[in-house]
């Protein structure tokens, strides 16, 4: 009996060892996949991101374009003589004085108006609303803030 249980276990072993090859094959293969698709999930990534760069990049250059065009028709407006290159020189100017005066004539009015009832600090603070500032300094910051960053980046 027991040269039949050395024969069964030794056939088990056998089996077994014929089997663990396989077994390990099953575990390489399963490691294998799991480690292809962390390697898509980061070409992915990549690929994502260099989308965003890309895009980013085409917006930067759509903004150098644009602002290379202005200059250009800005220089090109310079060279021009006579009444109508002045003329179209003028307008942008003169639009912008005519409603600097407008602003002005209507925060005057409302100054003296205020004044009537009102000593000239409160009234002051009356005209000179958060609304008004916030005019006043995105008029400013358009004329004057384009030009300090230009500075600032050369």
């Amino acid at each position: 009996m027991t040269y039949k249980m050395v024969s069964l276990i030794g056939a088990l072993i056998g089996f077994a060892g014929s089997a663990v090859p396989s077994v390990i094959d099953h575990f390489k293969a399963k490691q294998t996949q799991k480690t292809q698709i962390e390697i898509l999930r980061i070409q992915g990534e990549l690929a994502k991101a260099g989308s965003e760069m890309d895009l980013l990049s085409f917006q930067e250059k759509a903004s150098d374009n644009e602002h290379r065009r202005l200059i250009e028709h800005d220089i090109a407006m310079q060279s021009d003589t006579g009444f109508m290159a002045g003329l179209r020189k003028s307008v942008r100017p003169l639009i912008t004085y005519l409603f600097f005066a407008i602003f002005a004539a209507v925060k005057i009015a409302g100054l003296n108006d205020a004044m009537d009832n009102n000593d000239f600090n409160t009234a002051i603070n009356i005209v000179w609303d958060t609304e008004t500032k916030a005019i006043f300094a995105a008029i400013i910051s358009f004329w004057f803030g384009s030009r300090a960053l230009e500075k600032r980046q050369k």
